[in-house]
C-alpha cells in the first residue's frame, strides 16, 4: 500500500570536483549507479510519488534509470543555483499532495543503510506539522553542513560559511529532510541567497522552521560513510571499498568461502547460494547468478551469466552477459563464453571462445576451439548449435551459422562451414609436405 509521502531525490548537479561529463549520481558504486542506490533505498518506503530533479545530463540521467524505475518521475532544474531551488521545481508537480516531502540526495548511498530511511519517516509520522531531518556525529565533518542550537532553536551553517570554531563541531548535516508539502514551498520561497555561493541552500529551511514556529526535530543516525555521499574520486574509491566490505561480510555469512576476501569484487545484485568457493581475484559486474557447490578459479571475471550447480570455471576465465552454465560444466583457463548455453557436464578447458552458440550437455571442446559467430561484411551474428556428446579437436573452427549434429566429432584443426550430421566425422586433410633430411 502506498504511503502519503512523495520523495524527492537531488540529481541535478554535474558533479565538478569528479572532472567527468558522466553525471555524478551515475559514476557506479558496486556495479551500480549511485543514484540507483538511493532509490532502492527510496523504493522500500513506498511512496506515493518519486521524483528526481534532473539538471546536467539530465538525458543520460535518465535513459540510466527509467528501465530500473518505472514509476519514478523527472522534474528539470532549469537553472542549478542550489539544493533549495532545486527542490522548489517540484512545486509545481506536487501542487495537490497532501502528504509529507521527504528530500534526499542522489550521490548518498542508502541502499547501504536499510534502516535509516524507516526511521527518519517514524519519527516525522510524531512530528505531523514540523521539521524532522538526520544528524550525523562524525569524527570529520569536512565538507558538510554543521548542525548548531542556537537560540534554543537548530539551524545549520555550511562549511564555506562557518568561522574556525564552528567547522571543530563534528555534528554534521547529511541534508535529508522530511516535513509537511503545505509547509514546505512557504519555507522554500523564503530562502535567499546570503552566502558566499550566492545559492539558495535547501539547509537554510531549518532555521526558517524554527521561525515559523514549526517544531524541528533532529533524529541522531549511526555516522555511517554512505551518509556523507560522494564529492570527489577518492570519496568514490573510498565509498567502493566500504561497500565491497560489506558485500564480502554478506557473501560469507550467507556460506560462500572467499579464499582472499579482500581480492574479489562483488555487484550489488551478485547472488550466490552456499557452498561456492571462489578463490582470489575474482571480479563479478553485474547480474550474475551462481548455484550451489561452484568453484571459481582464480583471476576469473563474470558478467550477466548463470553458472549452474557443481561447475568449475577458471582459472582466468571469463563469462560474458548471456552465458548460461548447466550443472557440473567445466570452464577452463582463458576460456570466453559469450550469450551462451553450456549443456551439463559439458567441458570447455582451454583457450577457447564459445559465442552465440547452444551447446548441449556432456560435449567436449578441444583447445583452441572456437565458434566464429560475427560477419565483419554484414556486421551480423550468427547462431552456432552443437549436439549432445559432440566432440570438438583442438583448434577447430565452427563458421555461423552452423549446426554440429549429436555426438559428431571433428578432427583437430578442421573449419566447418556446413552443418555435421550426427555421429559424423569432419576432418580436414590438408597435403603435408615431409622433405627427408632437412637437418642436413
Amino acid at each position: 500500500m502506498k504511503n502519503e509521502l512523495a520523495v524527492i531525490v537531488l540529481a541535478a548537479g554535474k558533479g565538478t570536483r569528479m572532472k567527468s561529463e558522466l553525471p555524478k549520481v551515475l559514476h557506479p558504486v558496486a556495479g551500480t549507479p549511485m543514484l540507483h542506490h538511493v532509490l532502492g533505498a527510496v523504493e522500500r518506503l513506498e511512496p506515493a510519488r518519486t521524483l528526481v530533479v534532473v539538471g546536467f545530463g539530465a538525458d543520460k540521467v535518465e535513459a540510466a534509470t527509467r528501465g530500473a524505475f518505472p514509476a519514478v518521475e523527472y522534474v528539470l532544474q532549469k537553472q542549478q543555483n542550489g539544493t533549495g531551488s532545486a527542490v522548489l521545481a517540484c512545486e509545481a508537480a506536487l501542487k495537490d499532495f497532501k502528504g509529507n516531502v521527504l528530500v534526499v540526495y542522489g550521490d548518498v548511498m542508502l541502499n547501504s543503510c536499510p534502516h535509516t530511511l524507516p526511521a527518519l519517516v517514524e519519527a516525522s509520522a510524531k512530528n505531523a506539522k514540523g521539521l524532522t531531518l538526520l544528524a550525523a556525529d562524525v569524527a570529520d565533518p569536512t565538507g558538510f553542513g554543521r548542525l548548531f542550537k542556537k537560540g534554543g532553536a537548530w539551524v545549520n551553517v555550511e562549511e564555506k560559511d562557518c568561522t574556525p570554531a564552528q567547522r571543530k563541531t563534528t555534528t554534521a548535516n547529511p541534508g535529508i529532510y522530511t516535513l509537511p508539502a503545505a509547509a514546505l514551498w512557504p519555507l522554500l520561497r523564503q530562502l535567499k541567497p546570503n552566502n558566499k555561493q550566492g545559492e539558495l541552500y535547501l539547509t537554510d529551511i531549518i532555521e526558517l522552521a524554527a521561525k515559523a514556529k514549526l517544531k524541528v526535530n533532529v533524529v541522531p543516525v549511526e555516522a555511517t560513510r554512505e551518509l556523507m555521499g560522494i564529492n570527489t574520486r577518492q570519496e568514490l574509491a573510498n565509498m567502493e571499498m566500504e561497500v565491497q566490505d560489506q558485500l564480502r561480510s554478506m557473501h560469507m555469512e550467507n556460506g560462500v568461502t572467499l579464499l582472499d576476501p579482500y581480492t574479489v569484487y562483488f555487484a550489488m545484485d551478485t547472488d550466490i547460494a552456499n557452498d561456492v568457493v571462489i578463490e582470489p581475484n575474482v571480479v563479478f559486474g553485474p547480474k550474475v547468478i551462481v548455484d550451489s557447490n561452484v568453484l571459481i578459479r582464480a583471476f576469473s571475471h563474470v558478467e550477466g551469466a548463470h553458472i549452474g550447480k557443481g561447475s568449475t570455471v577458471g582459472p582466468f576465465a571469463r563469462l560474458r552477459p548471456g552465458a548460461e552454465l548447466a550443472g557440473g560444466v567445466h570452464i577452463g583457463n582463458f576460456v570466453e563464453i559469450k550469450n551462451s548455453t553450456v549443456g551439463a557436464g559439458s567441458k570447455v578447458n582451454h583457450l577457447s571462445y564459445i559465442g552465440d552458440t547452444t551447446m548441449g550437455a556432456d560435449v567436449n571442446v578441444g583447445a583452441g576451439s572456437i565458434t566464429a559467430n560475427y560477419n565483419k561484411k554484414t556486421g551480423k551474428k550468427s547462431k552456432t548449435i552443437i549436439g549432445d556428446g559432440a566432440s570438438l579437436g583442438s583448434h577447430t573452427t565452427l563458421v555461423a551459422p552452423v549446426t554440429m549434429g549429436k555426438n559428431a566429432v571433428t578432427g583437430a584443426g578442421t573449419v566447418v562451414r556446413e552443418s555435421i550430421e550426427p555421429g559424423a566425422l569432419a576432418v580436414a586433410k590438408p597435403h603435408v609436405l615431409v622433405k627427408k633430411n632437412y637437418n642436413k
